[in-house]
């Protein structure tokens, strides 16, 4: 199976403040995201898709690509869901569940803007149009600085609530803060996730820890050239100089 990418957005909105701009992508943007890999010929996957095409040893299409969203912002919905219906995205949104209908709570009290999150009306409507919804636990929490009971319960709480909120299983989960150690993978398999998404940056394939993938964070500033930069060397540089350096480290390599 060719490598596969999985992209990271979060807040779909123009940013509040400067500490908000790497998290919030504007409208505007991520339609010119959009329209640039489905212009250029990518093939574009659910994490469902992902997760069958592993299972069953089925070989990908090269310019494979997943688009998920952490958290669960009311302006996916708003912003966001526009979007992707017009351009035929299976995204994935990963739900700080017990947050639905309330705020951002965790990021405002560390200085952020205060922000709505879906509501499960939002959500049901989402569901019913392609959108897939995975985990992102109760409360948007640290795993591991929290007791194993804590943990189990934070991510067996998130999954029962999607699910009966949406009347499907819930196979899909994203660690928090991106943060996981081997105590937080194994109750994540104890809690019967089938996959898991960290922030480790880089590319995927067949042989993928299924409780580890990788994926790129997309900034709420990063231009298409810099999406492109990112999808193409699986990293989250988007410094305009990166492809100059990486060739040369390259180039230097064969020389030795």
């Amino acid at each position: 199976m060719s490598k596969f990418t999985i992209l990271m957005y979060h807040i779909v909105s123009a940013p509040k403040s400067l500490q908000e701009k790497r998290y919030a992508c504007p409208p505007e943007r991520l339609y010119k995201h959009m329209k640039h890999l489905r212009k250029n010929g990518y093939n574009i996957i659910s994490l469902d898709d992902m997760l069958h095409s592993i299972t069953n040893k089925i070989n990908l299409p090269e310019k494979t690509v997943v688009i998920t969203l952490d958290d669960g912002f009311g302006d996916n919905f708003e912003n966001a869901f526009p979007v992707f219906q017009e351009f035929g995205i299976p995204a994935t949104i990963f739900l700080a569940s017990g947050l639905m209908g309330k705020t951002n709570v965790w990021m405002h009290n560390n200085g952020f803007p205060q922000r709505t999150m879906l509501t499960w009306e939002q959500i049901r409507e989402m569901h019913d149009q392609g959108i897939l919804f995975g985990a992102h636990t109760v409360t948007h929490t640290k795993l591991p600085e929290i007791s194993p009971t804590e943990m189990l319960t934070e991510l067996v709480d998130s999954k029962k609530q999607i699910e009966d909120n949406l009347g499907v299983g819930v196979q899909h989960f994203a660690y928090p803060y991106g943060l996981f150690d081997d105590a937080v993978r194994a109750t994540t398999v104890k809690a019967e996730f089938k996959t898991a998404c960290s922030t480790r940056s880089g590319f995927n394939n067949s042989s993928a820890d299924l409780f580890s993938l990788r994926r790129l964070e997309i900034y709420g500033t990063d231009s298409v050239r810099a999406l492109m930069q990112k999808i193409t060397f699986g990293v989250n540089d988007s410094n305009i100089s990166f492809p100059v350096k990486y060739y040369m480290n390259r180039l230097k390599e064969r020389l030795r």
